[in-house]
């Protein structure tokens, strides 16, 4: 198939990191079709006299066409102005992606375009391809169905959307069941975990990650990975972390950097963990799993996920995982390898700690549960989907003739 994946969320050679997992499934995709990838992003001045505004002055260096990994990526611009304009982030994302669309359509005749992220990108594609007579699959990741859907400057775009595709991905069963409740019909939405690299996420010797990272092999290790922001519940775990029985060989080791830094800094201080909480700070993702296969235990305790990569690749490391009951982590977790918390409730989050902390894990089984999720099977998946999308939108087509 000759498919179009809109999505802002893929690596740019200002910020590889950036959606890293949509580009590994564009990769496996490719194995199997023929994929364009188009990452439409905000526009700004290249003048130097603006570089003071380092991350969006980041945009102004992107080149329009650019490649990585081997994809090719097409890089169209739009007018936004942050904050103000959030409930048009949409239509602006529209018109910078309109000649764009068409002019790779003339070129590739797409048999299905996939958006990745229900708002801005899926909204921003859907009249487009309407009018192109593309079939259209949404993807759906989290916070675009937890929150934006019932943001009021954004629901009645993404209703509408949502009624006009052919069909809709998301990357959870709790994802879906949101978009059931809010009347989307059942059967056009089908829930696709995502992927891990088991080739990279494996069973690590952790003597070995230690002595890397020049960390003792003493310590019992809980660690997280990812960012330090609101949804993310990091305070909590740390206020949880400091309720646990004294032991001198457990430390928390937090991973990653954002907005929160500062008040964890500030947390940390007051509750005299000085200690035992380390902030590590952001590390390239290619350096996350010695982490992963250095620690005892990972923790995840966001209030909001989709399908958080991290937990895949804790268990891709055999580490049992103690998370938060939310998104797809229970369809990810079982009593063999981790324990669930309630993330609103810092007493439980500190129970679950705990008894993750008291059993006796098996690393093998736990590093089995993963070994089917590869991207290559979720691209499987993908096509299927886009296969029947293809079908029905021809169908339909023929029906009205």
């Amino acid at each position: 198939m000759n498919i179009l994946l809109v999505t802002n969320l893929f690596p740019t050679p200002e910020d590889p990191e950036r959606g890293i997992f949509t580009l590994q499934l564009v990769k496996a995709l490719n194995k199997i079709s023929h994929v364009t990838v188009v990452c439409p992003l905000p526009w700004f001045p290249k003048n130097k006299i603006f570089s003071r505004f380092k991350k969006w002055y980041a945009f102004s260096k992107i080149p329009s066409v650019y490649e990585i990994d081997g994809i090719t990526v097409h890089s169209p611009r739009y007018v936004m102005l942050p904050r103000v304009s959030e409930g048009w982030h949409a239509f602006f994302m529209q018109m910078g992606l309109k000649s764009a669309i068409k002019r790779l359509h003339q070129k590739y005749q797409f048999d299905v375009v996939n958006s990745q992220w229900l708002y801005p990108d899926s909204v921003a594609v859907d009249s487009i391809v309407n009018k192109l007579k593309i079939p259209h699959v949404a993807t759906g990741l989290g916070c675009d169905v937890n929150h934006d859907l019932f943001d009021e400057s954004k629901r009645t775009q993404l209703k509408q959307m949502l009624k006009n595709v052919t069909a809709v991905t998301v990357v959870s069963n709790e994802l879906r069941q949101v978009l059931i409740s809010d009347s989307v019909v059942a059967d056009k939405i089908t829930a696709i975990p995502n992927g891990v690299d088991t080739s990279q996420f494996n069973l690590l010797d952790i003597a070995h990650c230690r002595k890397k990272l020049k960390l003792s092999l003493n310590e019992k290790i809980i660690l997280y990975v990812g960012r330090l922001s609101e949804e993310k519940n990091i305070e909590s775990l740390i206020r949880a972390f400091s309720m646990l029985e004294k032991d001198e060989e457990l430390k928390l080791y937090i991973v990653g950097d954002g907005p929160l830094l500062n008040l964890l800094k500030s947390l940390i201080v007051n509750l005299k963990l000085e200690k035992k909480v380390v902030l590590v700070g952001k590390v390239e993702h290619s350096e996350v799993s010695c982490w992963m296969g250095a620690a005892n235990y990972f923790s995840l305790p966001s209030v909001r996920e989709g399908c958080p990569n991290v937990v895949l690749e804790a268990l891709g490391c055999g580490r049992p995982v103690i998370a938060s009951r939310v998104g797809a982590i229970p369809d990810l977790v079982n009593q063999d390898t981790g324990v669930l918390f309630d993330p609103n409730n810092v007493e439980d989050i500190a129970e679950k700690l705990s008894l993750g902390l008291s059993r006796k894990w098996d690393y093998s089984v736990i590093a089995d549960s993963v070994k089917s999720l590869s991207w290559e099977h979720a691209a499987e998946r993908y096509l299927t989907v886009f296969k029947l999308a293809f079908k029905n939108s021809r169908n339909d087509i023929a029906g009205t003739t």
